[in-house]
């Protein structure tokens, strides 16, 4: 196989839940995470040796420090005795970087598919989930199921069952925000929030958007509005214009509004777009075959 394209879909966090520190410098939490229908586009490229990364937005860097580069490295470096092991990876970004979605452990988790097709590796899928672990902690979601609890760093999951698709309006609002920060400005004894997870997980089984939407949840969100004010008050646009709720991503800066209807949704992605954030209208995910061909996840299961 010389050429080889697929998507790779953003999540967004329904609930996260910050439990402690852990020795290792981690954070234990819980999180209720579902892909979504915002994809970047990726396009393998057999090479005779080593790997080269392109990729459409030019402040997206090229090197070992892009988790798309590494990935590649971390299979290159398994199969030393490989010599034949070359990819160019071209990577056409929609997933705003920094923006809680994340679209760069996304891409990796793919890659780490792909070249596993195209590289004739034979990893099977306890394989790749481990070396995603070792890319981040999100990475592995991407290789599960489109929803999943996390637990741990958020790499032990457990797959939800995919309700039935509701629609998400996505904003962002034209800035990053970085992860380490976000968690070291968390105060933990501050975080009183009960642990919604198993209930946001119930609402969701039986695909009650409005009971969903009054539940959402997220330790860090308090901690990124003080720093940055907009959050708030892209939250309060969102349920002002039909979301049944809003919530921050991740550590964001991404903002999401769920919505029980399509013409809910559309009215109100009409009278957010103002220009002044980027806004999608997106919707949840329920099989992986929506992004990655069929031959990327034909590997063996152990």
């Amino acid at each position: 196989m010389q050429t080889l394209s697929f998507k790779t879909p953003a999540k967004i966090n329904l609930g996260l839940k910050i439990l402690f520190k852990r020795d290792d410098g981690f954070h234990e939490l819980e999180t209720l995470m579902q892909m979504v229908s915002l994809y970047d586009r990726v396009v393998l490229e057999r090479l005779d040796n080593g790997i080269e990364l392109i990729c459409d937005q030019p402040d997206i860097p090229d090197g070992p420090e892009n988790l798309v580069w590494r990935a590649a490295q971390i299979l290159r470096e398994l199969f030393p005795e490989r010599g034949d092991l070359g990819v160019r990876i071209r990577l056409e970004k929609k997933i705003p970087s920094g923006g809680g979605l994340g679209g760069g452990s996304g891409n990796a988790a793919g890659v780490l598919l792909g070249l596993n097709r195209m590289w004739g590796l034979g990893l099977s899928w306890g394989k790749l989930m481990d070396l995603a672990a070792r890319l981040g902690s999100d990475a592995p979601f991407f290789l599960s199921a489109p929803c999943a609890i996390g637990r741990g760093r958020g790499e032990r999951l457990e797959p939800v069952k995919a309700p039935k698709k509701f629609k998400v309006i996505l904003i962002h609002p034209h800035f990053p925000v970085s992860t380490p920060w976000a968690y070291q400005n968390l105060k933990l004894k501050l975080t009183k929030s009960p642990n919604n997870i198993s209930i946001l997980q119930k609402f969701l089984s039986q695909s009650d958007i409005v009971g969903l939407g009054a539940k959402l949840d997220n330790d860090l969100e308090a901690v990124v509005i003080k720093q940055h004010p907009v959050i708030q008050t892209i939250k309060e646009a969102l349920t002002t214009h039909g979301a049944c709720g809003s919530l921050l991503s991740g550590s964001g800066s991404t903002v999401f509004g769920i919505f029980n209807c399509l013409e809910d949704a559309e009215r109100a992605l009409t009278l957010l777009n103002t220009g002044d954030w980027d806004v999608f209208l997106t919707e949840t995910v329920e099989n992986l075959n929506e992004f990655y061909p069929e031959e990327m996840l034909n590997y063996p299961v152990g």
